[in-house]
């Protein structure tokens, strides 16, 4: 036997008895529990949270980006979702973008467009949903006034924060991509430089536009971003360089507030957001799940592995062939939730084989989706439409961010939000820095993921809260593209299944079979990864390491334990995170 040794970094788990808050970045976490110390609720600290994030990672989540909100509200008893997911310009066709051929596999798209204008400049933006979703969650269920939740965010922007050696990285690894855009480069490359980032005399990056912007919505609320002079000269920008988004998009623009998406899993009921993103795909994985004894299975055991790849095939083989806007294009939400369409699934899958999950060809779902029990439709209501559309991949950009908050009065709140810097998009002068989130469709018609003005792009962000008995015990989410999904199932299956704390459950070693390739963690015990070889697997072992982004998705997450009176948190222990509580 060959022996090696493993990279095993950890963190502590956190235990509060009042409040807790996780985030990204430390500032922020500190801002969100400050929030609860002052008699705000948890809605109020994700709301500053949330603007914290605006300004100190705005390459992981914008202003001008987008993302979901799940709200438990404890006196009522009820759980809203917030949709602040992003549109795509009225004036948006699907054929807008001249697409030169398929992109190389392993990359970020299935096509590539011609000068990267579904990514890069004036074209390629969606109508902007972060600063609307958070204010929205503010004006329904915050207590405190807005002005006191962007105070830390506006000080951040307007005073400078230091970069830390996530910062500078980014800079780093952007730098050419930073460069193309002289507003962004004025901010993020001191210089012409990336940061320096020396624990107490690293370079500060001051943001006054997005300090003035902060300013202006905190007296007058989303309206100073939407409507206005701010969005005049959004609209004189996109004009000028030729853009689409007009300031009636910005006008129009309202987040959903809805009822969650559920399904029950192991005597508990998982809740998500019911939006184009990771949530449903998710949803689906717990139901085929639940058909099975995994007590029995063993929690990383070869079969418990090869159960688990071959359901997150299954469901992602769903995810790319019918998964796209449903206000636009008829998909079989029912059908894939469906008790019975997904028992139909959990037959399919081959422990004693890796199944479909063998098949090694570019885009192994598309062989499988012909399979008999691929069919959804058969199981909805509405039936099949006349037209069916092609199968596709989506995204895999990374950038990213997501926290958790619960109150001592045990409201909780889990949020993923998002937005990438993106080069020639950004009024000078306005503090908005919009998204390329054009970039998240497909940019040919006959998808369902096709291009459509107004339509909400496929998204993979998937916040979840899991309930027993009607309240809420676990928050969770993370970022990390499309390995969002099978890592959130993983860490949920972790708690409820087999009794793990968020820390552990975070910690253990992971697989995604999003892709191509099965990835599988370096930490995975050898006997395991051979054993999933010889059951027909391809897989391929990567080591998680502190990059910018990593191998895997980054989850974080909350357990609420009633009898104990006692909240627990877990973080990703690679990357800048932070839980704290009191």
């Amino acid at each position: 036997m060959t022996n090696k040794s493993y990279w095993t970094p950890g963190r502590d788990e956190v235990e509060a008895a009042n409040g807790m808050v996780t985030a990204m970045e430390a500032p922020a976490a500190e801002a969100g529990l400050e929030i609860l110390k002052k008699g705000g609720n948890a809605v109020d600290a994700a709301v500053a949270i949330g603007f914290c994030n605006v300004v100190l990672e705005p390459f992981m989540a914008t202003i001008g980006g987008m993302g979901y909100m799940l709200i438990h509200l404890a006196e009522e008893g009820k759980t809203v979702a917030i949709d602040f997911n992003g549109r795509a310009p009225r004036n948006a066709r699907p054929d807008m973008y001249n697409v030169t051929g398929p992109a190389e596999p392993g990359g970020y798209h299935i096509f590539d467009v011609e000068g990267d204008a579904h990514s890069v400049g004036p074209q390629c933006v969606t109508v902007p949903g972060t600063c609307a979703g958070l204010c929205e969650a503010h004006r329904l269920y915050g207590t405190l006034p807005l002005e006191q939740l962007l105070e830390p965010a506006i000080h951040f922007a307007t005073e400078g924060f230091e970069a830390d050696w996530h910062v500078t990285l980014y800079a780093a690894n952007d730098w050419e991509h930073l460069t193309l855009d002289p507003y962004l480069a004025s901010m993020w490359l001191p210089g012409g430089h990336p940061p320096r980032s020396y624990a107490g005399s690293g370079d500060k990056i001051v943001q006054k536009d997005l300090g003035e912007l902060l300013k202006k919505i905190a007296k007058h609320g989303p309206d100073a971003m939407y409507r206005g002079e701010v969005a005049d000269a959004i609209d004189k920008f996109m004009r000028k360089e030729g853009g689409i988004l007009t300031k009636q998009d910005l006008a129009d623009y309202q987040p959903i507030v809805a009822e969650p998406m559920s399904v029950p899993f192991k005597g508990h009921t998982i809740m998500g957001v019911p939006t184009p993103s990771g949530c449903l795909t998710n949803l689906q994985a717990f139901r085929i799940l639940d058909r099975f004894d995994l007590d029995a299975v063993g929690h990383n055991t070869v079969d418990y592995v090869n159960l688990f790849i071959q359901v997150a095939r299954h469901t992602f083989a769903d995810r790319y062939r019918y998964l796209g806007d449903w206000e636009h294009v008829p998909v079989p939400l029912q059908g894939l939730l469906s008790s019975e369409y997904n028992r139909e699934l959990a037959r399919r899958v081959n422990l004693r084989t890796a199944g479909i999950a063998a098949y090694h060809e570019d885009e192994p779902w598309v062989h499988y989706l012909d399979e008999a029990a691929h069919d959804p439709w058969s199981y909805d209501p509405a039936g099949a439409p006349a037209e069916m559309f092609h199968p596709a991949s989506d995204t895999n950009d990374e950038a990213t961010t997501h926290f958790n908050v619960v109150d001592r009065w045990r409201n909780a709140v889990t949020c993923t939000h998002t937005g990438v810097f993106t080069a020639g998009a950004n009024p000078p002068s306005t503090g908005v820095y919009l998204v390329g989130g054009m970039a998240w469709f497909i940019p040919k018609p006959g998808y369902a993921n096709s291009i459509a003005g107004w339509k909400r792009p496929l998204n993979n962000q998937s916040p979840l809260m899991v309930f027993r008995d009607g309240r809420p015990i676990l928050c969770q989410g993370a970022p990390g593209a499309r390995r969002i999904m099978n890592r959130g199932v993983q860490v949920v299956t972790n708690v409820i299944v087999f009794g793990m704390g968020p820390q552990e459950a975070i910690s253990q070693p992971t697989v995604d079979a999003s892709g191509r390739e099965t990835l599988i963690n370096a930490r995975m015990p050898d006997d395991v990864v051979g054993g999933l070889r010889r059951l027909g697997h391809r897989v391929e072992v990567v080591e998680e390491t502190p990059s910018l982004t990593g191998a895997f998705s980054r989850p974080s997450a909350i357990t609420i334990d009633y009898e104990e009176g006692l909240l627990r948190a877990g973080v990703d222990s690679y990357r800048p995170t932070m839980a704290i509580g009191y």
